[in-house]
């Protein structure tokens, strides 16, 4: 059993008051087990026929051989252009190639454009802002640079950006980028306004102050396009706009406009793919359609190839089918290579459903292609301790703990992959970091219980987390349950007060039944010894 199997077993108990860690390990595996087999097996309203396709533990081990190879290689790009792709997978290169420029190439941050605005140097920040413009136009390394600084700049839905960006369009009256940049802003902040919930679920402030914020999108966006039209990041902010609260007839339009100024902008397509997803109204055949158009324009840029893979993508993603059909859909859906956000949903949910080589290589080509991902990372972590590379693990993870300290989904990963190599005293350190920052994370203190007992043997201080378990949580067994696997183990006295203890607080629940009996059992095989009558339990 791996640490990340018995992280599981340990949530279990210590959430659910399922019970039984020590005393029948594999009667818990079992019942664990069934739970996600049966999950997994749940009914639906028919049957999956999508393509199925399963990676195997050694195409994981092969990946991993090429993998390490490339994460050698310290430039971004070049690691980027190094990765292996998907075992059996057909990702064209020049579309890889082209995704990984753009993904990785460098770009204005909207701290360095804050900074040239406040200074007075507006001017400047057009100036730049028009040569990425003309780089996207012309390099073909630098296709989408101008709509990735904008994506990552400008995309920012904190009523914090306003004031530098309304001091632009006050500087710069007759600057498209200004205005482009202050509509991309009200759009996210639009979004933020409206929330997660369907339009039908969403209460009538929130859908009001997305009007109102919309509404200054829209003034903002169509000033910038009557500047210069060829400014893309109006479109794509336009369409996003139409998405999600002006309907069908403004999105056409939008996406109308978009194609006849720069009819082969991989992100005026990549937005306008999203308005036709069935969820906005839309519908596969008008994705498969507008993937299509856009795959015409592949000649002249490989990013376009990407695009093909979105409807696929989204079909499983939202398929009426089981945990099972879904992850084994996957990898036929994304045969061509996809985009980072498809690549990161897929490595979420193979990490989520607990499939380890799925989340290996889909969370490693996440992290190609958007290498600052934390989640991510932590993720593939996991996935590395299971593939045996604890110690890639946590040199991955100190990594990123060095610029995220507080990170305790990082901690919690790092922890287990100490545990894997043994090394228990760093371990420890990490769990108790994660109850410095949560000293009511009773997961953690319980796996860090576990550490003690059932690896380290450190029974003074599994003995110890036993003690604070039962005095935190005496609503949930697994405080009684670790004291009774040391009474057990070391052996200590007081078995049989622990019994009583558990009979009196947890007897009447089911899950207890069969432990109880089994634990009575032990308690009588060792009576003749004497140990219970010499000390009790506290």
């Amino acid at each position: 059993m791996t640490a990340l199997q018995r992280g599981l077993l340990i949530a279990a108990l210590v959430l659910l008051g399922l019970g039984e860690w020590i005393w029948n390990m594999h009667l818990v595996q079992s019942q664990v087990r069934q739970m996600v087999q049966a999950q997994a097996a749940k009914p639906h309203d028919r049957p999956s026929s999508l393509p199925a396709h399963k990676f195997t533990r050694e195409q994981g081990y092969a990946f991993i051989a090429a993998l390490k190879k490339a994460e050698a290689i310290v430039d971004p790009l070049q690691r980027c252009l190094a990765y292996p792709d998907p075992p059996d997978s057909h990702w064209s290169r020049d579309a890889v190639v082209a995704y990984c420029h753009y993904r990785l190439q460098p770009r204005l941050t909207f701290a360095e454009a804050q900074s040239l605005i406040q200074h007075g140097k507006a001017a400047e920040l057009d100036h730049r802002l028009a040569a990425a413009l003309h780089a996207q136009q012309t390099d073909p390394d630098s296709r989408g640079l101008l709509d990735r600084i904008y994506q990552d700049a400008f995309l920012n839905g904190s009523f914090e950006v306003r004031p530098t960006l309304d001091a632009w369009k006050r500087d710069a009256p007759d600057s498209a980028f200004a205005f482009a940049a202050s509509g991309t802003a009200y759009v996210a902040m639009a979004a933020e306004a409206r929330g997660e919930n369907y339009l039908s679920d969403t209460p009538d402030s929130q859908v009001q102050a997305m009007d109102k914020l919309l509404a200054q999108a829209d003034s903002d966006l169509r000033r910038a396009i009557a500047l210069d039209p060829k400014v893309t990041p109006s479109y794509a902010a336009l369409i996003h706009a139409g998405g999600m609260g002006y309907g069908r007839d403004y999105v056409d339009a939008a996406i109308r406009d978009a194609l006849a100024a720069v009819p082969d902008d991989y992100s005026s397509y990549s937005m306008a793919l999203w308005a036709r997803q069935p969820n906005w109204g839309g519908s596969y055949a008008a994705m498969d359609q507008l993937a299509a158009q856009a795959r015409a324009r592949a000649p002249n840029n490989p990013l376009m190839k990407v695009l093909s893979t979105e409807r696929p993508f989204q079909q499983v993603w939202r398929c009426d089918c089981s945990r099972a059909d879904e992850m084994a859909a996957y990898p036929h859906a994304v045969d061509e290579l996809t985009s980072s956000s498809n690549l990161l949903g897929i490595g979420r949910m193979a990490s989520k459903y607990r499939d380890q080589t799925m989340a290996l290589i889909y969370q490693s080509e996440a992290l190609r292609f958007t290498p600052g991902d934390e989640d991510a990372r932590v993720n593939r972590a996991f996935a590395l301790v299971d593939y045996d590379e604890s110690a890639w693990a946590a040199a991955d993870l100190s990594q990123l703990l060095d610029h995220s300290p507080g990170n305790t989904r990082a901690l919690d990963a790092r922890a287990n992959a100490y545990e894997m190599q043994g090394d228990y005293r760093r371990a420890e350190q990490d769990f108790r970091a994660m109850l410095a920052l949560n000293p009511g994370d009773m997961r953690a203190l319980g796996k860090l219980g576990d550490m003690f007992v059932n690896w380290e043997k450190n029974w003074d201080k599994g003995w110890a987390v036993a003690d604070q378990l039962i005095r935190e949580q005496p609503q949930n067994p697994y405080g009684l349950l670790l004291r009774a696997g040391i009474q057990e183990q070391q052996p200590r006295g007081g078995l049989n007060v622990t019994v009583d203890q558990l009979q009196t607080r947890f007897g009447k629940d089911p899950n207890m039944a069969k432990i109880l009996v089994r634990m009575r059992a032990a308690v009588a095989l060792r009576k003749h010894t004497g140990i219970d009558a010499r000390r009790s339990a506290p």
